[in-house]
């Protein structure tokens, strides 16, 4: 199930970046407002799947799963200058995980805080 939790991880991280030219004239979501939003919506979507039904060790596969979809799509796809600044996003994109992380712990709370009172 680790596996399943990284591959869809991967792919919406990834697909965070992909929405971003699809919705504004830029390619990272630090420079969109709305592809920004979409993309954290959707990866904090995963986050809330993957606390409700799975082990805390399958949410820690996601959020790498997300960190690695981003930065690999982002070297691969972005500009030509991408490339030089890779280091710094391996930094900089820890920010872009931070929302669905929130959302999957308050998920998890959530969750076993129902799971005690039923």
């Amino acid at each position: 199930m680790e596996l399943k939790a990284f591959g869809i991880g991967f792919t919406l991280g990834a697909l965070s970046w992909v929405v971003v030219p699809m919705v504004s004239n830029n390619f990272e979501p630090f420079d969109s407002g709305i592809g920004f939003l979409i993309g954290q919506v959707t990866m904090s979507a995963g986050a809330i799947y993957f606390s409700y039904s799975k082990g805390i060790k399958n949410i820690i596969f996601y959020m790498l799963g997300i960190y690695i979809g981003q930065n690999l799509y982002a070297y691969v796809f972005g500009p030509p200058g991408t490339r030089s600044w890779a280091l710094l996003l391996l930094i900089t994109s820890i920010a872009l995980c931070v929302f669905p992380l929130i959302t999957a712990g308050i998920s998890k709370i959530v969750y076993v805080y129902s799971a005690k009172t039923k």
